[in-house]
Parts: C-alpha cells; sequence; structure tokens
C-alpha cells in the first residue's frame, strides 16, 4: 500500500514580533499535529513524513511529522531562524535568515528500530 502526498493547510498565520516571519496553525489532511505549536511555511512532504519549521521560545525547530499519527519529532535543536527550503537526497535545505537567501543544510535522520540499536551495541 502507498501513501498519497497528505492535505496540507494552514491557518491564522500570525507576525512573529514586530515585523518578524508570519507563523500559524498547520493542518495535515484537516487535523493539527500533536502539541500545541505555531508553524512557519512551508511545509514539505518527503518519504511519508511532513517537515515544518516550528517557532519555539528563541527561533525555530525543524520537525518531522507523521501524517497518520500526527506525532512530532524535533529534527534539529533550536535555530536563530529556519524556513525550509527544499528536501534534496537526504537533506533539508533551509534558509537560515529572515532576509536574504542564506542557507543551511541538515541531515534526514530518523531513529532507528530498537532492534537494531540493540543488536548494534554487540
Amino acid at each position: 500500500m502507498t501513501m498519497s502526498e497528505p492535505t496540507i493547510s494552514w491557518d491564522d498565520i500570525l507576525e512573529v514580533g514586530q515585523g518578524g516571519p508570519g507563523c500559524g496553525q498547520l493542518f495535515i489532511n484537516g487535523k493539527q499535529p500533536k502539541g500545541a505549536f505555531r508553524y512557519l511555511p512551508p511545509a514539505l512532504y518527503h518519504d511519508g513524513h511532513v517537515y515544518a519549521s516550528t517557532f519555539v521560545p528563541g527561533g525555530f525547530v525543524v520537525a518531522e511529522i507523521d501524517p497518520g499519527t500526527l506525532v512530532r519529532r524535533a529534527v534539529t535543536e533550536r535555530l536563530p531562524y529556519a524556513r525550509l527550503a527544499a528536501i534534496e537526497g537526504e537533506e533539508i535545505v533551509y534558509y537560515d535568515h529572515f532576509e536574504g537567501d542564506s542557507v543551511s543544510r541538515v541531515a534526514v535522520s530518523r531513529p532507528k528500530p530498537l532492534m537494531a540499536r540493540l543488536f548494534r551495541r554487540r
């Protein structure tokens, strides 16, 4: 069974601070991810997951969201700014400044299954 790309929509986008970026409520297939977070558009779909920049106190965290369970997992530590640009190969490309076109990259990494971690310890 293949999963089709989810429908991503936004609501209630508000400016963060005076003259800052607009962050809002993210909806995946009409439902919000778990937790009371605001997200910076756009969100990107890749390999069965939605990636979105989450507004947190003091900056942004890039998160991976499972469209089926709507569970959010942080992919990065807190960053000063992160507006997603693209996913190239296994890297998330994001703009790292509010104004300008400077970009950074972070690897898309998922936790290994429990059994794989246990066998690796031997």
